[in-house]
């Protein structure tokens, strides 16, 4: 995969996510090429992309709905959340099309962040 693919890979993965939760969500990160080491003499690029949105009426099903839509990409997955009275729920992503990707279900404001490897080692 060279970069202009990779970047359009990463771009049509979020879109893709996001839009199985609704609309409304504005870019804040990217799509932007970033640096990935894996050791020493080891090295690469990533393509980062992040977006945002306000708050959803429904944290828990965003999470389940971009979990599944993750699983029907061949996505890896694993449900987290934090700690506190008001613990902010998300699924975090391996494989697939992508290397890693972070879904958060913010009540503040769900955040939604991708990573695609163009080269890593």
């Amino acid at each position: 995969m060279n970069a202009k693919e990779a970047r359009q890979s990463i771009v049509k993965f979020v879109d893709g996510s996001t839009s199985v939760v609704g609309s409304g969500w504005e870019p804040s990160d990217g799509p932007r090429l970033g640096k990935c080491g894996l050791g020493m003499g080891q090295g690469g690029v990533q393509y980062v992309y992040a977006m945002v949105r306000s708050a959803s009426a429904d944290p828990k099903a965003d999470v389940v709905a971009v979990e599944r839509h993750w699983k029907d990409l061949g996505v890896t997955t694993e449900r987290y959340q934090t700690g506190g009275e008001d613990p902010i729920l998300g699924v975090r992503g391996r494989g697939g099309p992508v290397s890693s990707s972070d879904f958060r279900a913010d009540p503040r404001g769900v955040h939604d962040r991708r990573q695609l490897a163009v080269h890593c080692g």
